[in-house]
């Protein structure tokens, strides 16, 4: 791993930096968008009821109370809390055993946790799904997740990314957001971040992205510290 001192270039310092880094989970950091398909699939065959491919990309990047109250009106006998937290649970099973991080994810992470960057995950899964990526990322590399367990309001709202940079103490116009969604792509910018967009679902940005890339492994990580700066 490369040491605090070594990483990056000597244009910035990570205690003198003003932004964060703020990092979307599912779609950004690892491949795991197919995982929520399959377990919804699972339990709409389970509960007999219509769920379809379309159903399945309708619901990325999608506040989970919406597609709960999906399942129920097409006749799930549970209310939204036990809908959502089955599902998320399974999820966070499959990503415990073997977690699926997309190119660049890592060694990315890597960097921030030498370097000491200030960095968070903000996600509209649960906290249950963010712990599974937390104690699978490199030590010190995000230092908290924001969750939809965490704020009233879940993306395309401003709430989880302004919740997290504040908890940062970061300026806003600093941070850099990475997201790969519709709605995590509203929320990033309405709070006030950067939004480097990210094409592993979408083939643009919704709103204008300061950049655009295909994965992280796309990151030129140097240049990215230093814009932080």
């Amino acid at each position: 791993m490369v040491s605090a001192r070594d990483a990056g270039s000597p244009t910035w310092q990570a205690e003198r930096m003003t932004g964060a880094l703020l990092l979307d989970m599912d779609g950004t950091l690892i491949d795991s968008e197919s995982m929520w398909h399959e377990q919804m699939r699972a339990f709409a065959r389970e509960h007999r009821i219509e769920w379809t491919t379309a159903d399945a990309h309708w619901t990325t990047g999608r506040p989970m109370v919406e597609w709960a109250e999906r399942m129920r009106e097409r006749g799930v006998a549970l209310e939204r809390p036990a809908i959502i937290a089955t599902i998320a649970s399974a999820v966070a099973d499959g990503v415990r055993e073997d977690v699926p991080w997309l190119p660049g994810s890592l060694a990315l992470l890597d960097r921030v946790a030498a370097a000491g960057i200030p960095a968070a995950l903000i996600t509209n899964a649960t906290r249950e799904n963010a712990a599974a990526l937390l104690d699978a990322a490199p030590a010190g590399a995000l230092r908290f997740a924001v969750t939809a367990d965490d704020v009233a309001r879940s993306k395309p709202d401003p709430d989880p990314y302004a919740t997290a940079i504040a908890r940062l103490g970061a300026d806003a116009s600093a941070c850099i957001a990475f997201e790969d969604s519709s709605s995590g792509a509203r929320s990033a910018v309405a709070a006030g971040a950067r939004l480097w967009f990210l094409t592993t679902q979408l083939p643009e940005s919704p709103v204008p992205a300061e950049r655009t890339l295909g994965t992280l492994a796309d990151v030129d990580i140097d240049q990215l510290f230093a814009q932080l700066a």
